[in-house]
């Protein structure tokens, strides 16, 4: 189903929803890669579901989006220190839009720009719509004309996957990743914030970060600190007080596919498998976000009510050599996936 929002300069902006043969659905837009919902059907009752993404109430609610809530995120996820990199022994300035530091592309990365729909597929197993998008040159202060290519797919095996790719016509430095807020206790009268989730993240490292949150260049160990989710824990007032987690897992030293965590309501027993192969995962429980927002169902939301799972390069990866590079050479493609396997049943 697509449904025409409005326009933005001439081009089409539109909303695309999937439903699969259980009944498990999710709406976006090409603007900005956002979603805007993701609904999983009870066990017992397929005809009753739960939207377990936040999300805005209307669509100009994320043109005005500063929360990056549940964008595409580009053309580098996580915060850049000063802005700054060094590529071939020259230097690029970005934006500065996190205090003195970049973060998730700049002011105007690609969760504020309207991509184009270049195939939308109906398969009988899968549903497909691929986006792409031309990054200019510079564009946010990045090297490199960048071709964008995003696919996000829904099977019927509740399976949400989203694969990204890009080329430059310049070695440049790129790090795609999506930015959902999650609340498996969905709209409805389980409602609240993150607490009563279980996690489980497949790592025993995480990324040192400063008290601006940029990763340090230190990887910290994980036993007997709130970070370790080596076994599922639930999150609850001591994992969410002093400003809650915001950091990066190491998940993966290759590029090797696979299971790396799982997310679910201890309420309505709905969650993710989150698969990928990227070598981190950003684990974020809301600690930055608003005490109240204009969301769905008369929903306004609030301080720590979605947590995010991002995986990715980790942040400031291009000033840190014992990091996995971000650096794209020209001609080369980079590509990254990551499977959400939805679930009714934890």
């Amino acid at each position: 189903l697509k449904k025409l929002v409005e326009k933005i300069d001439a081009k089409e902006i539109l909303k695309i929803q999937f439903i699969n043969n259980n009944n498990y659905s999710v709406e976006f837009y090409n603007f900005g890669g956002y979603f805007h919902s993701i609904c999983i059907p009870y066990q017992n009752d397929n005809s009753k579901t739960e939207d377990v993404l936040l999300g805005y109430h209307d669509f100009k609610s994320y043109q005005s989006d500063r929360a990056c809530l549940n964008a595409l995120i580009g053309r580098v996820g996580g915060r850049i220190r000063n802005g700054e990199f060094f590529l071939n022994n020259k230097k690029f300035h970005l934006d500065l839009n996190n205090n003195s530091h970049h973060i998730h592309g700049g002011k105007d990365g690609f969760n504020s720009q309207v991509w184009e729909i270049s195939d939308l597929i109906e398969e009988e197993q899968e549903m497909k719509c691929k986006l792409t998008y031309f990054s200019k040159n510079l564009e946010g202060g990045y090297p490199g004309n960048l071709n964008c290519e995003t696919i996000y797919s829904l099977n019927n095996n509740n399976e949400l996957t989203m694969e990204f790719f890009a080329q430059s016509d310049q070695d440049t430095i790129v790090n795609l990743t999506n930015h959902n807020y999650w609340n498996f206790h969905g709209h409805d009268v389980h409602y609240q914030n993150v607490q009563r989730h279980s996690v489980r993240i497949s790592s025993d490292l995480i990324t040192e970060v400063d008290a601006d949150y940029v990763p340090t260049g230190n990887m910290l160990k994980i036993d007997n600190t709130k970070y370790d989710f080596r076994n599922f824990r639930e999150i609850d007032e001591s994992i969410l007080e002093n400003s809650g987690i915001d950091t990066c897992y190491e998940i993966n030293k290759t590029k090797k596919f696979k299971q790396v965590a799982k997310v679910y309501s201890n309420i309505t027993k709905m969650g993710m498998v989150v698969s990928t192969d990227q070598p981190g995962l950003v684990f974020y429980t809301g600690n930055m976000m608003e005490n109240e927002y204009p969301g769905k169902y008369n929903k306004k939301y609030g301080y720590q009510y979605g947590l995010c799972m991002e995986a990715q390069i980790f942040p400031d990866a291009i000033n840190h050599s014992n990091f996995i590079s971000p650096i794209l050479l020209s001609n080369e493609t980079y590509s990254s996936k990551t499977v959400m396997k939805l679930k009714n049943d934890f």
